[in-house]
């Protein structure tokens, strides 16, 4: 809101200087936001809160720095204009939840020029074009009062009928900007006996528009639905200082009082005569809210000592009616622009405003200590896990839980995710079941700008209908980091997932296996992740029809996706040392072939299970799948790798126990020793 310093001295004069009065609107909660100049007049740029539509207007904000200032308000004299006559024009209202009040006042024999110095300079000074005397009223109007207002030329209106009306499906109108806009059911129109003249709350229509060969004058003054005008906003495109206004909630008194002030400056500044007015309102108004505060009630919240005088001074200046009750009791009238003051702490809120936030006592809250630990284990869990990953070289993203039924298939992962039920667009309407589609549309973003070789994750929440997730996910595609050993880059693969993933669980003391199957949005041959006969989550590569429905083009992207709520109440893993070896090792190659579902994990188990103490790693060296292999088989060679910190081994130390794990592998798993 624009508030020019020459229009506000008009009501009330501050008699301090601009830096103190920005200071002050600020300490109230009317936030400068910037101090222009503009011409011989000094213009403020101020914030209003979405509940202070009563701001909205110059005499608002006269009223505040009003009360701030401790200076009487001196407010335009509006006369009242009553219609005994019956109307020639037949206003009618379809629904009135969509408009609670619409005052039509005609004007005959009107003059249409230009506006006088005063006024165009006025309307300049907050960026408004001078137009014509009788739109420029309306716009003079609406900052000086709030009240949105508008002027149809009163002959152009077909029927002698207004009609304020939803539009039908198929209605079009051409608007002041000179725009074509088709309108549908949910948009509010004001129509005469044929067709839409103005979409109700924002901008009238060319057809009925004051030119300077208009001689009669209908001048409206309503109150729309603040949420049927904000819709109307959004569906069309575009907003007006009207539609501003009534999107935050217009009074419905001002709508009299807006329509009485526009009429005697038309009388004036057209020379025009009044004829009738029609006012479709309410048979009785809502009645106004009275609240009771003490003074001990505002000293107790705001630690601060206050005057009944003083209290009563501020608020009667805001507006407020200020009665006293028994002891420190007052009772406060609230007036009807005053829609956001509901109870006693409201109130109390005000007088803290009007003294000033800066000037209230310093003092800090009584807060009852409690021996009750916080559990620091989600966090601490979440933090290490995300330690590891970035000395892996991952890149941390973070995205918007919010995502659409059109992400999910485009994953494959169906119709799963918890619907909201007020959602801001279709674009972000259900929260999120997994992240593979977040991470998809960061990969997506990356590919489109270059970037081929990506390792990321992210570690955010998923939702689902009875509970929410803690979740850990990882893509990996391109390249392996440069090694200056090699003379070229190996492709990424599941393994580096994998021992990224195995990293995270030895950091957290989790013993996860991994499992061949099936996993949403991943390929045929996927690992599950077990922990404790749990599933956590799943590893694998990203279907190729997946990648093209997000425009992927480029080898293969893997993805792994863990629940991290089971291991958040693991203990904190004890790091002991160990000492290094004093003894010598022994290491015996096993190569063997094995059925191609038989998981290496599997193996790697039995190995470990049988090797005993002396059995210190067993690593695969080398898979092979050539021609050599039967058909469903893989050939597996395994490192393992015996030591004692006791003495040194001989061959026949450990000679039973390797035939024994090679006994193991041929009885229980079938493995052909090659």
């Amino acid at each position: 809101m624009k508030l020019s310093i020459n229009w506000l001295k008009d009501y009330v004069d501050p008699k301090i200087s601009t830096d103190e009065l920005v200071h002050r609107l600020t300490m109230a909660g009317l936030e400068v936001e910037e101090v222009h100049g503009v011409g011989k007049d000094t213009v403020l740029d101020i914030e209003i809160t979405p509940n202070r539509p009563d701001c909205l207007n110059t005499i608002g904000l006269a009223r505040e720095i009003s009360a701030i200032c401790a200076k009487n308000l001196k407010l335009p004299k509006i006369k009242q204009f009553k219609s005994a006559k019956v109307s020639p024009l037949t206003i009618t209202i379809e629904d009135k939840k969509d408009c609670s009040r619409y005052v039509g006042t005609v004007i005959l024999n009107a003059n249409i020029e230009e506006s006088p110095s005063w006024m165009i300079e006025r309307l300049q000074s907050l960026g408004i074009r001078s137009i014509c005397n009788a739109v420029d009223i309306t716009n003079f109007v609406l900052m000086e009062m709030g009240q949105p207002l508008h002027v149809f030329d009163l002959d152009k209106i077909v029927g002698g009928k207004i009609v304020v009306r939803r539009a039908r499906l198929g209605e079009k109108i051409v608007t002041l900007d000179g725009i074509e806009r088709k309108l549908d059911q949910s948009i509010l129109v004001v129509a005469d006996a044929q067709k839409p003249v103005a979409i109700a709350g924002i901008m009238g229509g060319m057809d009925t528009q004051v030119t300077v060969n208009t001689k009669n004058i209908l001048l409206e003054s309503a109150q729309f639905e603040m949420g049927i005008v904000r819709r109307a906003s959004r569906t069309l495109g575009f907003k007006s200082d009207a539609s501003y206004r009534f999107e935050r909630g217009v009074d419905i008194h001002n709508v009299l009082n807006g329509a009485d002030r526009a009429t005697g400056l038309l009388i004036e500044l057209t020379r025009g005569k009044f004829t009738v007015r029609s006012d479709n309102g309410p048979k009785k108004m809502l009645k106004q809210t009275v609240i009771a505060v003490s003074i001990a009630g505002i000293e107790g919240l705001l630690v601060t000592k206050v005057s009944t005088t003083a209290v009563k001074n501020a608020l009667t200046r805001l507006g407020l009616k200020v009665a006293a009750g028994k002891k420190d009791v007052l009772k406060i009238t609230v007036p009807s622009f005053r829609g956001d003051l509901k109870q006693d702490v409201d109130v109390i809120e005000e007088v803290a405003r009007i003294i000033g936030y800066d000037k209230l006592d310093v003092s800090f809250p009584h807060i009852q200590v409690l021996n009750i630990a916080p559990d620091v284990r989600p966090r601490r869990a979440r933090r290490e896990a995300a330690t590891v990953l970035t000395s892996k070289g991952y890149n941390e993203a973070i995205t918007f839980s919010l995502i659409c039924q059109k992400d999910l298939d485009r994953c494959g992962l169906g119709a799963n995710g918890v619907g909201v039920e007020n959602a801001l667009s279709g674009d972000h309407n259900l929260m999120r079941p997994s992240l593979l589609p977040s991470l998809l549309q960061v990969a997506a973003t990356n590919f489109n700008r270059g970037q081929k070789e990506l390792r990321i994750f992210e570690i955010g929440k998923c939702y689902f209908p009875s509970e929410e997730q803690w979740t850990l996910a990882l893509l990996s595609t391109g390249r392996r980091s440069h090694d200056w050993r090699q003379n070229s880059k190996e492709a990424t693969d599941y393994s580096d997932v994998k021992g990224a993933l195995e990293q995270v669980f030895s950091k957290l003391g989790a013993n996860v296996s991994f499992e061949v199957g099936q996993y949403p949005g991943l390929d045929v041959g996927a690992a599950i992740l077990r922990f404790n006969d749990q599933s956590l989550g799943g590893l694998g590569r990203i279907p190729k029809n997946v990648l093209q429905q997000w425009g992927i083009k480029s080898g293969d992207v893997y993805f792994a996706q863990v629940n991290l709520q089971p291991l958040f109440l693991l203990p904190k893993a004890v790091l002991k040392y160990e000492p290094i070896a004093e003894y010598p090792s022994i290491v015996r190659d096993i190569s063997i072939a094995v059925k191609g579902e038989i998981a290496y994990g599997k193996i790697k188990g039995l190995c470990q299970r049988l090797g005993g103490a002396t059995l210190k790693q067993v690593h695969l060296a080398e898979e092979y799948t050539g021609e050599k292999i039967q058909s469903g088989h893989r050939g597996l060679v395994l490192s393992i790798l015996y030591q004692s910190n006791e003495r040194t081994l001989r061959e026949e130390d450990i000679n039973e126990v390797h035939q024994g794990i090679l006994d193991a592998l041929a009885r229980d798993l079938a493995a052909v020793q090659r």
